[in-house]
């Protein structure tokens, strides 16, 4: 479609002015054509500016969310190549679950708003419009089920790196999958699987990635208002979120094939330098009770280690535990 084409060019320029002239002649469409583009992106919530005589540009504080804007940042070979972008879904996990089970490897949904937004343990991920970035990825790794919180780990780490390029501060990592900044939370991450019923294996996994930009705590349930955070708390100008969600998604095929090639070792020296509550005391939080134990370390399994009261070492994993810093 020439919107779709009109809209990765200016996006590939973004800023800049681009006449309706150089855009017809790079599209191999007509001037009309390329005005019909600018006219329908406009009323699809767009914020083009013209100049009679310099051309179109798209504004560099728009921060509408697109999947030409998207591909316009990705370093990518598979993640995100094929998306899909939607005003609102109700989960974007979900979304891929029930639609697009047999997509390739890194089919992407990305939503401007959930209605059910989940998070691990069953619980809700509040997803308000215009203040977050709420999107999912298809993956289809080799791995066994028993491996399948690597790609959380994968995940958390990719967050956190994205953060760092695209707003200038690193956050941390609170075991296994909350991105933190000054004990706020940033990021929830929940992944989730399909598993063959003849062999047991993995036959895709669903990356689901939720980072709040920009949060009013009006808009959030009583029982979050205190943990949750946003980046514009701690950075001035926070990116687009095409911005971030192309830094994600450039970070976690870094992390996935990390992963791939060279196993888990390196992936887990990495989320291990991100980890923001070893040494210090947490609150295990089981199905069998709570303690108080001091956060050691994590295994080759990314499983937490703890030390109670009484000196004995714990091995946690993630499935029905919880820490509390």
């Amino acid at each position: 479609m020439v919107r779709d084409e009109v809209l990765a060019a200016l996006e590939r320029r973004r800023g800049e002015y681009v006449s309706g002239e150089a855009l017809a002649e790079q599209l191999g469409v007509s001037r009309a054509a390329v005005w019909k583009a600018i006219d329908r992106l406009r009323a699809d919530g767009l914020g083009i500016e013209a100049v009679p005589g310099g051309g179109y540009r798209l504004q560099t504080g728009d921060d509408s969310l697109t999947d030409a804007a998207v591909l316009a940042g990705l370093r990518t070979e598979a993640l995100g190549r094929e998306l899909v972008v939607l005003r609102e879904t109700g989960s974007t996990n979900t979304l891929i679950k029930r639609s697009y089970p047999t997509a390739r490897h890194g089919f992407t949904a990305i939503a401007e708003q959930q209605s059910a937004g989940r998070g691990r343990l069953g619980r809700a991920f509040a997803s308000p419009p215009g203040g977050g970035l709420y999107m999912s990825v298809l993956l289809r790794p080799s791995l066994p089920l028993s491996q399948l919180n690597y790609l959380t780990i994968a995940a958390a780490v990719a967050v956190c790196r994205a953060i760092h390029e695209t707003c200038g501060f690193m956050p941390g990592i609170k075991w296994v999958n909350d991105v933190l900044m000054e004990g706020k939370k940033l990021c929830g991450i929940l992944t989730e699987a399909s598993i063959e019923g003849e062999t047991g294996a993995v036959d895709f996994a669903v990356l689901g990635i939720g980072v709040n930009l920009r949060l009013d705590p009006g808009t959030l349930p009583p029982e979050v208002r205190e943990v949750a955070g946003s980046l514009s708390d701690f950075c001035a100008a926070p990116p687009r979120r095409a911005v971030l969600a192309a830094a994600i998604l450039n970070h976690v095929e870094g992390c996935y094939r990390l992963l791939c090639t060279d196993g888990a070792a390196g992936l887990i020296s990495q989320y291990r330098g991100l980890l923001c509550m070893l040494g210090k005391t947490v609150r295990v939080v089981g199905p069998h009770g709570a303690y108080t134990a001091e956060a050691v370390d994590v295994d080759e399994d990314g499983h937490l280690l703890v030390r109670d009261g009484d000196g004995k070492l714990h091995t946690l994993s993630s499935g029905e535990i919880s820490i509390r810093l």
